[in-house]
């Protein structure tokens, strides 16, 4: 069908093509960053529903009577500071639990009311911190650069917060009740390690996050509020221990909790206050890269039309007038038609020569003519008939196989050239190469080769290969991913393998699906010896085997007759097409591919591929 085709309408169908690639490339570009600037934009979220937690944790380890004039219960305090995107978040229902908790707590009448529903606005704020970082992606996000300081701000301050709470609460209930002294001393002592332990925690996790590329903005930011803030606890801990052997000591330990809470809420807002600013600038990169992308892409789509619209400009024109000369030839017969178009290209020469041939098929009418006049009537209609004929198969010639190689085309219009220049013409000897012209035409076009090398991916070429390099190539690539999942990989090599011919880059497809579903299997299995050994080696006649073994939870029996089969797929988030691809991949190549049980665990999977054969003397 598309050899009937005009070759203007062949352009425009590239071009279509080409365009259409280019916007489903564009799509699934601008898919992938709007999920990364979704992923964002929800942690900002969650930042904003910290900041209005900070103020509930704020009110309710401050608790003292008459000092809830004027404040707001938590579930009103986030939804006026959330932002428009708060919805995102299914965070309702423990909002309104802390919201509950805190109006209990406003409305305590005694002191023992106080402490117990302290406690439990501290359990429902902390639960509620916990829920804001999961669906915040808060604690899903793995960069290095906010990944600490999200730790801290949602985990170990509200932690630090709830247990110095709770630890308050019980010297409180100490002083009250001198009947449970000795238990309440040893609950205290409890809490005073496990609030040491979640400082240690904070500090560790405030030099880890240095170590990303805002390392020196966090440093300048939250060095010193730390350092005030570990102090602040540490001396209220001390004081702690003081009271709890000198009951005097109330105002003292009174106001070093007052230091120690304020400082761990002052550290808690700089703490989100810089996250924000992590997050904003990620943010701001993560739009800049996708306007550049797709302005680049804009740019590339519209060079490449200007460019297929300059080139239809100087093919499909050219091409249209030879047609239309060559037509007209045909229903004229007459040779003193020329071609008007110069150029040094390869259509410009076939003009050239399609001149040249008409000039030399006129000269040599003429002299038929003069010949004719002296021969006897029948001979001159007969002559006349062969020449209508002759001229009638190379218009048409022209008008169908207009993407014939050109040069081959020129080579034998000149070697007619030279048998028509005879005199006599020998017009059997020109008819018979320009016979030659007609079946060159079965050739592809060399000028619509050309075009279509430029906007459209031209195949892939095999060369020859050492199955060996590739392995090692490949092992290259895998070796930090299976550094991190702590799988130990070592390779059996054969030596003197045959080559074989093939794609490249197919062939590292396979091996890296195959290594990247060995390391997805053994990081899954517990209690097991992570060993991945690659293997190859001769099989009967010139052909190799590479295998492929890990020590994973391996393959179900039932699922081996299907494991290579589209779509289906043994992991819950698989797609089930990277074995299909493979085995299309090595089927290709005219190989095998097959999966078997690994003893005493795991699977080996292991494809063959005929090599090249030794040439044989004769």
């Amino acid at each position: 069908m598309l050899k009937s085709l005009r070759t203007s309408t062949k352009l425009l169908l590239l071009c279509s093509v080409f365009v259409g690639a280019l916007a489903v490339a564009n799509y699934s570009l601008v898919a992938e960053k709007q999920i990364a600037i979704q992923f964002v934009r929800k942690e900002l979220v969650g930042v904003d529903h910290l900041e209005a937690l900070r103020g509930d944790y704020a009110i309710i380890l401050t608790n003292e009577e008459g000092a809830w004039t004027g404040s707001k219960s938590a579930g009103h305090a986030i939804a006026e500071t959330g932002s428009a995107d708060s919805h995102q978040l299914d965070t309702n229902a423990l909002e309104g639990a802390l919201a509950d908790a805190i109006d209990k707590l406003k409305h305590a009448v005694s002191a023992d009311q106080r402490r117990s529903l302290s406690v439990e606005a501290l359990t429902a704020a902390r639960r509620l911190a916990s829920r804001i970082g999961d669906d915040s992606n808060l604690t899903l996000d793995p960069d290095l650069d906010s990944y600490y300081v999200q730790d801290i701000v949602v985990a170990k301050i509200p932690t630090l917060l709830s247990q110095i709470g709770e630890l308050h609460s019980q010297l409180e209930m100490q002083s009250s009740d001198s009947s449970s002294t000795e238990s309440l001393a040893v609950g205290a002592l409890v809490l005073d390690g496990m609030i040491r332990a979640t400082l240690t925690d904070i500090e560790r996790d405030l030099k880890a996050s240095y170590r990303g590329g805002s390392g020196d903005q966090l440093r300048k930011a939250l060095d010193a509020n730390v350092e005030t803030m570990v102090s602040a606890w540490k001396s209220y801990l001390d004081t702690v221990k003081a009271s709890l052997a000198n009951a005097n000591e109330a105002s003292t330990l009174d106001r070093s909790y007052a230091s120690a809470v304020h400082s761990a809420i002052d550290t808690w807002s700089v703490s989100l206050v810089e996250l924000k600013q992590l997050l904003n600038a990620r943010l701001a990169y993560l739009l800049g890269k996708l306007r550049s992308s797709l302005l680049l892409n804009g740019l590339l789509v519209a060079f490449s039309l200007a460019f297929a619209v300059v080139t239809g400009r100087h093919i499909v024109r050219p091409l249209l007038k030879l047609e239309g000369i060559a037509d007209q030839v045909g229903q004229t017969q007459n040779y003193r038609l020329r071609a008007d178009y110069e150029s040094r290209d390869e259509i410009g020469r076939l003009a050239a020569a399609f001149n040249a041939m008409l000039a030399e098929l006129a000269a040599a009418r003429e002299r038929e003519a003069i010949d004719a006049a002296r021969q006897a009537s029948m001979q001159t209609e007969l002559a006349r008939v062969a020449r209508i004929t002759t001229m009638g198969e190379m218009a048409a010639s022209i008008a169908h196989e207009i993407n014939q190689p050109l040069a081959a085309i020129v080579n034998n219009a000149n070697a007619s050239l030279r048998w028509l220049a005879q005199d006599p013409p020998n017009v059997k000897r020109a008819r018979s190469v320009l016979d030659l012209v007609v079946s060159d035409g079965a050739r592809a076009s060399e000028v619509i080769g050309s075009i279509r090398s430029m906007l459209e991916k031209s195949s892939q070429e095999r060369i020859q290969i050492d199955v060996n390099d590739l392995i090692r190539e490949v092992m290259t690539f895998v070796r930090a991913d299976l550094r991190h999942h702590g799988i130990s990989a070592r390779t059996e090599l054969a030596e003197d393998l045959p080559r074989v011919s093939a794609v490249r880059i197919q062939l590292q497809q396979v091996l890296l699906n195959l290594i990247a579903n060995a390391v997805e299997s053994m990081a899954t299995a517990e209690d097991s010896v992570r060993t991945l050994i690659i293997r190859s080696q001769k099989t009967d006649g010139c052909g190799i085997l590479v295998a492929v073994e890990d020590t994973g939870v391996g393959i179900v029996q039932t699922d081996l007759e299907r494991i290579f089969e589209a779509f289906f797929s043994t992991k819950p988030e698989g797609m089930g097409m990277g074995l299909s691809i493979c085995r299309s991949i090595v089927e290709a190549h005219g190989g095998r591919i097959t999966a078997s049980p690994a003893s005493p665990s795991g699977s080996v999977f292991q494809f063959s591929l005929p090599g090249d054969k030794p040439n044989r003397p004769l």
